[in-house]
């Protein structure tokens, strides 16, 4: 359980995928190092220096961010942390994969230590989330934007998961 750490929050920014990223960075993390309220913030201001510096900050700021992008700030993450944590992700599921597969899937990985899951949510509105725990009936999450949890029963209804969108990161100290 993941509750001890409480994840960095964002405003009505869209840019939940830079939060997802930050907060998996650091629940994946958990144990193996600690990281300053400075150095997160570094790796936040590298971040958006990155989508700025590529003419894709403002589209983010009004849109969010595709799944490539959230891939790219993992990678901008693990540069500042290269020297501390070896940080590897990777995309379990294609867009043929069952919600309910997927979720199965997801709870047995998301057990695995030093281990966080990305989730990409849709309906109302996209979101970018960090899986905390999953339940018989929820999913809880470790959220930028304070969602605490989502009920399977209302899944597809109101909302789904882009299972396809899903990553999984992996965190392990550097040799």
């Amino acid at each position: 359980m993941t509750q001890d750490i409480k994840p960095y929050k964002q405003g009505i920014d869209n840019l939940c995928g830079v939060y997802a990223s930050i907060n998996s960075t650091l629940l994946s993390a958990n144990g193996l190092a600690k990281f300053s309220k400075k150095q997160v913030k570094g790796w936040f201001q590298e971040i958006i220096a990155d989508l700025y510096k590529h003419h894709k900050l403002l589209l983010v700021h009004k849109e969010g961010s595709e799944v490539e992008l959230v891939e790219g700030y993992l990678g901008i993450i693990q540069s500042h942390i290269a020297n501390d944590i070896k940080l590897s992700y990777y995309k379990p599921f294609n867009d043929k994969t069952r919600t309910t597969t997927a979720i199965k899937k997801i709870l047995t990985i998301s057990k695995q230590p030093n281990t966080a899951v990305i989730i990409g949510i849709q309906g109302l509105h996209d979101h970018w989330s960090v899986i905390d725990r999953i339940t018989a009936d929820r999913i809880y999450l470790n959220d930028s934007n304070g969602l605490r949890f989502l009920r399977l029963s209302n899944m597809p209804r109101i909302y789904d998961l882009t299972v396809e969108d899903t990553i999984v990161i992996k965190a392990e100290a550097s040799k």
